[in-house]
């Protein structure tokens, strides 16, 4: 990366490898050095947007930035895209917007339904009650 800054997919790759051992800080820059490469990446777009909206880190979490990108992605993806729409109830849930999230969380269970998606849905009834209750997602540590 050091020879070839520009490369996406590396970068995209050491952000996902960085995000899943939860160095979210290292796996951001990551991010958002493939961002301004390919600004459009929606799969990018989304990522940093999770970590920006649950980020367990006050300091990382940014709901504003959060709901812009979630809903980018979104809009490339034509609100198909289950993460997606899940990733931006939880960046409205981040940014105080309690109705538009748990709006949008129902909307991701009701994607992934049916698609059947187990995994997603599950996840998103648990976004769901979190929104209802008034409440930010916050992943682990």
């Amino acid at each position: 990366m050091r020879i070839h800054p520009g490369i996406v997919g590396a970068r995209v790759g050491l952000g996902n490898l960085l995000l899943r051992q939860r160095h979210l800080a290292e796996a951001l820059r990551h991010y958002q050095a493939a961002l301004g490469v390919e600004p459009d990446n929606a799969a990018v777009l989304n990522n940093v947007a999770w970590v920006l909206a649950t980020a367990p880190d006050e300091a990382l979490r940014d709901g504003a930035q959060a709901v812009r990108l979630a809903e980018r992605a979104c809009e490339l993806t034509g609100n198909q895209q289950t993460a997606c729409i899940g990733t931006l109830a939880a960046a409205y849930a981040e940014a105080g917007q309690f109705e538009k999230a748990v709006a949008t969380a129902r909307r991701a269970c009701s994607r992934a339904s049916s698609l059947g998606d187990t995994n997603l849905l599950q996840r998103n009834q648990e976004l769901l009650q979190k929104c209802l209750a008034g409440k930010s997602h916050r992943e682990r540590n």
